[in-house]
């Protein structure tokens, strides 16, 4: 009997889904909804941050073919502003961003910003104010982690913990309501095998900057709010980045080339966020989209505080520890 259900749910949902992609080939176009594409702004700026970058692109509407994709702008006036000086963003053709050194437009913490852009044909604007005030970091803690898959069986005898883990706590800003973001990056310098020619490889020491990954445990991440704990010690989740592996190449004679790593840790750059209203409901609403596996579930609507496009503009004010060559 439970053969035949199966058989059965097997046959109906095939039937259903046949059914839903003749609903949507079968509609002629001219009478699908027409919807016009929107400017997408998307820009985080800080006074901790070396530039200022704007993301400018289009929405792909729906219903507007297979095809269609987000398209990056080029062509915009990008326009920043705190209320006294404005200052025209240009387009960084390398990047495919529009980007100015902060050198030429300082960010304020407690300042009011506001950006605003224009293609010819439409126009968008948001706004922000930086937070004004920075988290104290109390205390971080780094310790190894030995992670039991193929990927490590041969791993450098000299460094045998295969990952690193960091948590930081930190002060939390009393008498308001805020929000967080932790971060952190760390510079590895360790040897690999590369190319000489296009017939031997040899050892080389390289440099390579990592980030930590304060998701790799679902029920957590580095965003979170000091809601009913205001004035608390508040902690990370366990961030985690994975040590270089050792690499194997092969010379065109056949011989192999393996490569232990040998892996020294250069430079650790820890930071706490304070983040303004608007990257914590972006970031939050995000999340919330991209973790329902539910294929039939109603759509979440990203947050945007771009009028009349798309987008968000947030700030941060950043409390960073910046650790070199640590033991």
């Amino acid at each position: 009997m439970n053969t035949l259900k199966s058989i059965f749910s097997i046959v109906l949902l095939s039937i259903c889904l046949a059914s839903c992609e003749s609903l949507v080939t079968d509609i002629p176009p001219l009478k699908l909804p027409q919807i016009e594409s929107k400017l997408v702004v998307n820009s985080i700026i800080s006074p901790q941050l070396p530039f200022i970058n704007v993301i400018v692109s289009e929405s792909a509407p729906m219903f507007n073919g297979s095809e269609a994709v987000e398209k990056s702008l080029d062509n915009a006036k990008v326009l920043l502003s705190d209320g006294i000086n404005e200052m025209q963003i240009p387009y960084d053709s390398a990047n495919k961003i529009y980007s100015l050194p902060q050198s030429k437009f300082p960010i304020v913490a407690s300042k009011k910003y506001v950006l605003t852009v224009s293609d010819g044909k439409r126009n968008v604007s948001a706004e922000c104010v930086v937070p004004g005030k920075v988290p104290v970091i109390k205390s971080y803690a780094f310790d190894t982690l030995l992670i039991f898959s193929s990927i490590y069986q041969n791993i450098d005898p000299l460094n045998k913990d295969s990952a690193i883990t960091l948590n930081i706590a930190w002060q939390d800003i009393p008498s308001d309501t805020n929000y967080y973001k932790v971060h952190a990056l760390i510079d590895f310098d360790y040897n690999v095998a590369a190319p000489k020619s296009s017939e031997v490889f040899v050892e080389k020491r390289i440099v390579v900057q990592h980030k930590f990954n304060w998701r790799w445990r679902t029920e957590k991440n580095e965003i979170l709010s000091d809601n009913q704990l205001d004035g608390a010690i508040l902690n990370s989740p366990v961030g985690k980045v994975d040590l270089p592996q050792q690499s194997e190449q092969k010379n065109k004679d056949g011989t192999k080339v393996i490569v232990y790593p040998n892996t020294k840790i250069k430079q650790v750059l820890m930071s706490v966020l304070n983040i303004d209203i608007n990257y914590y409901k972006y970031q939050r609403s995000l999340e919330i989209r991209n973790s329902s596996d539910n294929p039939f579930a109603e759509p979440t609507l990203v947050y945007t505080n771009v009028k009349g496009g798309l987008g968000c503009f947030g700030a941060y004010n950043a409390a960073q520890i910046k650790i070199k060559d640590p033991e």
